[in-house]
């Protein structure tokens, strides 16, 4: 309990130090590329289909009070193909920490040669519930030990362009544009927490074998000022157009294994499983991640492809 009790006023105090922003202000995924929606607003409405998608995430099982993560997805076109839609709700723990946000997402597509390039702007509110009393303080006369619950809205805008042809794709997004708040406690100094911008870059690109076997290797760079970047490489592979298996390699120090099966055409189960390599995720005993998704198909149209299949 003692560990426990370090570990998330160490969380806590990084995260409320404001502009320095070392903190998963956001939920972490393994299993994004399945449902690039979580990063990438102008992803909404990239597949033939409606989309649906729920991740289940519990990481550092080993460790009372570790981030859990349940999200909630849906998007798709409209008739004419050109707007996508999209609609999010995600709900986030990290020990005396709960959030949960609605986002909504809008994209435009315009045909370039054999791709189309989106344009994606989401918009969207989080409530942020602080229970202080939970944590056990080191300086007793510190100011958030004077606080028993607060809560506190906070509204969130994103926006990203996202290019893709059948077998490549390739996109960066922005999110946090607003410097929202993120408590109603302010620090001594003054340097209150806020949401901090984060740039994503993505890219990937399919390579069909042949009709049994598909190789798509990935890869998802992170930056936020005042923290190291960190990039996810990805390598995934699709057998008999039916199970994907793969892995990933983080610069955080970890290694995901993933997989995702097609129970059929239209529903899909995927699970990962976080190694850490860091002393913290060691502790904790690795991360287990759940993902269902289903597609209400718009037209006759067979999903599986090189690309496609990430949809």
């Amino acid at each position: 309990m003692k560990m426990l009790n370090k570990i998330l006023v160490l969380v806590l105090v990084v995260f409320t130090t404001g502009k320095m922003a070392f903190a998963q202000q956001d939920p972490q995924y393994s299993q994004y590329m399945f449902n690039q929606m979580v990063l990438n607003p102008a992803y909404a409405g990239s597949k033939d289909a409606i989309n649906t998608a729920i991740f289940l995430r519990n990481q550092w099982t080993g460790i009372d009070g570790a981030p859990s993560t349940e999200t909630m997805s849906i998007h798709g076109p409209t008739r004419k193909r050109k707007v996508g839609l999209g609609f999010a709700i995600v709900a986030d723990q990290i020990g005396p920490k709960t959030s949960i946000g609605a986002l909504g997402s809008y994209a435009y597509r315009i045909k370039i040669r054999d791709g189309k390039l989106a344009f994606g702007l989401r918009a969207g509110v989080y409530q942020y519930v602080y229970n202080w009393n939970e944590i056990n303080y080191k300086d007793q006369g510190d100011v958030y030990n004077t606080q028993n619950r607060t809560s506190i809205i906070v509204p969130t805008a994103d926006a990203g362009l996202y290019y893709h042809t059948r077998t490549f794709y390739a996109g960066v997004a922005a999110t946090h544009l607003y410097n929202g708040r993120l408590t109603t406690v302010s620090n001594l100094n003054g340097d209150d927490a806020v949401l901090s911008p984060h740039l994503i870059f993505m890219a990937g690109k399919g390579w069909e074998i042949n009709d049994k076997f598909t190789f798509n290797p990935s890869l998802v760079v992170k930056a936020v000022k005042g923290a190291p970047v960190n990039a996810d490489v990805n390598f995934s592979f699709l057998l008999q157009k039916k199970l994907w298996v793969g892995f990933s390699v983080r610069t955080e120090k970890s290694l995901v294994v993933y997989t995702q099966f097609y129970v059929t055409e239209k529903f899909k189960v995927g699970y990962s499983f976080d190694f850490g390599l860091s002393k913290i995720a060691r502790l904790g005993r690795g991360t287990h991640e759940v993902m269902l998704g289903y597609d209400f198909n718009i037209k006759k149209s067979k999903m599986l492809s090189p690309r496609h299949a990430y949809f």
